[in-house]
Order: C-alpha cells, then sequence, then structure tokens
C-alpha cells in the first residue's frame, strides 16, 4: 500500500452552535482528538475504505467522495489535510501527563459500576432546586463564611482541613464521571497526581468529544455540579454545629470552584466555554487571533469581522487573557521581592560566626519556623511566576499543533 492509516480510527458527528449543518466531524484514534471538515472526513474514508477493500486508492477515493483523482494527488491531499498522527507509519506518543507525579485510584470499571447509581442526580429538576438551594444557604451564611475565612484555622485542624479539601476534589471529579456514565459515554479511570506543588484529583473524560454540544457542557459542569451539593451539606453542618473549620472549608471550596471557571486554564471553565462556543483549541486561536490584531497594528491588515465571527469572542478574550496573566506575573513578581527582602532581613539579625553559631541563634530568637515558612512561599512564588510566563509565551509565540483536545 502505498499509503495508510492506523486502524483505530473512529468517526462521528462533532455538532457545535457554529456549524449546526453537520458539516464538521470528530476524528479519534486513540488518545487524540481532531475536529474537521466534511472533505477531510470523505478523504480519511476513502483511506479507510482502500485499506480494508480490495479497491485501488483511486476507485476508493472515487467510491467515497465521486470525485476523480490521481493516485499521486490523493496522496498529496492526505498529506496536505490528514494530521500526521493519523498515519501509520506515525507513532501515536503517550499522552501528555502535566503531573509531576501520578497515579490511579479508582479504575474504569469499578467507576462504572458506581457512578451509574448517581446518574440519576442529572435531573433538570434536581438540579434547579440545588442551584436554588445554594444561593440561598451559601448566600445567607456569606459573611460568616467569609469572617471565618479571615480568621483561618487552629494549626491543629489543618489536617482534617486537608482531608475535607482532597474529599471535594474527589466529588469534583466523581461528577465528570457520572455526567459521561449518565449519557452512556465511556470513560477513563480516577486519579491523584501533583501538579507543579499541588495535590490533584483527575479523571479521564475525553471521549466525551463524541458527545453532543449540551451533553459535553453537562460534563463540564458534572464536577460543579456535585461540589455544590457538597457545599450545602457543609453549610448546613457549619450552621447548626457553628463550626469553624466547616465555614473555612466551604469558602477554600466556594474558591476554588471559582478558579476552577476560569477559562484562561485548561480547568472547566475553558471547556465548557469551547463546547457552548463551538469553538475547537480555543487558546491556540486565542494566540492566532492576538497574531491578526498584530499584523492589523503594524501592517494594517484587515481583521474581517465577517469572515471569521469568532473573532467576536476570541478578540476580548485573548485581551483579557493577556490581561490576566501580565496581572498575575508582576503581583507574583512583586510578592517575590518583597518575599526576597524578609529572608535578607532575616538573615542579617542571625548571622554567627558559624553554622552552627547561626542556627543557635536561630533557636533562640524563634525565627526558624518564620524563615522556613517565609522559604517555602518564595519557592512557590517562583514555581507559579514561571508557569505563568510559559503561559504568556504560549500566547505569544505561534505553535504547529494541529486542532487536537483532550478533556
Amino acid at each position: 500500500m502505498s499509503i495508510q492509516l492506523h486502524q483505530n480510527i473512529q468517526i462521528s458527528s462533532f455538532v457545535s452552535p457554529g456549524h449546526l449543518e453537520n458539516n464538521q466531524f470528530l476524528i479519534q484514534c486513540e488518545h487524540l482528538n481532531y475536529v474537521v471538515s466534511t472533505p477531510v472526513k470523505t478523504l480519511i474514508e476513502s483511506l479507510i475504505l482502500y485499506q480494508n477493500s480490495n479497491e485501488t486508492l483511486v476507485e476508493s477515493y472515487f467510491t467515497t467522495t465521486q470525485r476523480n483523482a490521481s493516485e499521486q494527488d490523493i496522496i498529496t491531499l492526505a498529506r496536505q489535510h490528514i494530521p500526521k498522527e493519523l498515519f501509520a507509519n506515525t507513532e501515536i506518543t503517550d499522552q501528555r501527563n502535566p503531573f509531576i507525579f501520578s497515579m490511579t485510584l479508582l479504575p474504569e470499571r469499578f467507576l462504572s459500576l458506581f457512578s451509574v447509581l448517581l446518574t440519576p442526580l442529572f435531573n433538570k429538576w434536581l438540579c434547579l432546586i440545588t442551584i436554588v438551594t445554594l444561593i440561598s444557604v451559601h448566600g445567607s451564611l456569606l459573611a460568616q463564611i467569609s469572617q471565618s475565612a479571615t480568621l483561618g484555622i487552629p494549626i491543629g485542624s489543618i489536617p482534617t482541613f486537608i482531608l475535607a479539601m482532597l474529599f471535594s476534589y474527589f466529588i469534583h471529579e466523581l461528577g465528570h464521571i457520572s455526567a459521561c456514565q449518565r449519557y452512556n459515554c465511556p470513560h477513563g479511570s480516577i486519579g491523584f497526581g501533583i501538579y507543579l506543588v499541588f495535590p490533584v484529583f483527575y479523571a479521564d473524560v475525553s471521549k466525551a468529544w463524541r458527545l453532543s454540544q449540551k451533553q459535553r457542557a453537562v460534563v463540564d459542569l458534572g464536577g460543579l455540579y456535585f461540589q455544590s451539593m457538597l457545599i450545602i451539606a457543609i453549610d448546613c453542618f457549619a450552621y447548626f454545629t457553628e463550626s469553624q473549620l466547616a465555614y473555612v472549608v466551604s469558602w477554600t471550596i466556594t474558591f476554588t470552584m471559582l478558579h476552577t471557571l476560569n477559562p484562561f486554564f485548561k480547568f472547566d471553565g475553558y471547556w465548557l466555554l469551547s463546547d457552548l462556543s463551538g469553538i475547537t483549541n480555543l487558546h491556540d486561536k486565542m494566540r492566532t487571533s492576538l497574531l491578526r490584531v498584530k499584523h492589523k497594528i503594524l501592517h494594517g491588515t484587515p481583521l474581517n469581522f465577517r469572515e471569521d465571527t469568532t473573532l467576536y469572542l476570541l478578540m476580548p478574550y485573548s485581551a483579557l487573557a493577556m490581561l490576566f496573566f501580565i496581572y498575575v506575573a508582576t503581583f507574583l513578581s512583586r510578592k517575590l521581592w518583597q518575599t526576597g527582602q524578609d529572608i535578607a532581613s532575616a538573615l542579617s539579625k542571625i548571622q554567627g560566626d558559624s553554622l552552627s553559631e547561626s542556627f543557635t541563634l536561630m533557636f533562640e530568637k524563634e525565627t526558624l519556623l518564620p524563615l522556613l515558612k517565609t522559604t517555602m512561599w518564595a519557592v512557590l512564588f517562583v514555581l507559579l511566576l514561571s508557569f505563568y510566563l510559559k503561559r504568556i509565551k504560549n500566547l505569544l509565540v505561534q505553535d504547529n499543533n494541529l486542532e487536537a483536545e483532550n478533556k
């Protein structure tokens, strides 16, 4: 054979608001997902037919497209328009893991049996009741919750606080899995990982691409929906027991939920915005829109809003993203500078003639723990600053990635 694709390619319709005529299709191959046009889809189908029948490449192409073309022309079209990862002579690399450390906690088989019991929760009336209850209960306790967050919790309650937050993260991922199960969509496992220095849970819902736009949005919001029910329970417990710890947990979960909705990162808010708008590879297209603005400013190139209506969303989104990243990077730089001055000031007060004498002075002046705490914050600021600077670079530097995304 002159050209071959991988055997495990699946093709399905991809419905989005901007393409109501179903002229986009989802191409899946292992963990890779591509959204392609009708001509590319028929080209892929002709190659699959060619591999699975006795027809020649020219015959298979004509059978699928009703067009005549030479074998060399078909190969040229395939090389130009079909993602290279789909060709059999290209090895599909393992799915990129953003975690320093990761491990599977609950396998797919167990989750399929367990999450099916939770699918009745995805009822529109129950969802409406949950939203109204959350607004009523959480809103009425917001002042107490905010005050408790300012006061903090005792050191002895920190282990319980960490366990409560990890449980809320697990509930969040279980919500995504259960939403997939609700629509009979295959899903993967739930795992635990370390992202930068933060412990996180994650769920494999990459197959959700095959769902409709509305169903994908439900999967995107499934984690927040489950956490909303958890917050209601925590708020009620905090109110009746007057638990300072419960109020702080409620505030922290609320903060993490809002952060998850931030579409500037590939969290739930990103996927929700992408699914509702029908714009795939949102960050890549955002980078392209920034380049178009640059060409407009430097060379007077027209933006052509009429030809590309997605620019009405991408332009303000790109501008807000850049402002957001620059603001956070600036904030972290200032905090890092201030923390560095605090460390230098603390060290200047405990300088001894030897290392052992310096440590003795630290204990005597009770500055060891504050110094370690300040150093820990400095390391955290460095990690976060490098992360945000990398995000800014990714927005400004053009990448050659094709339209492949994984939830």
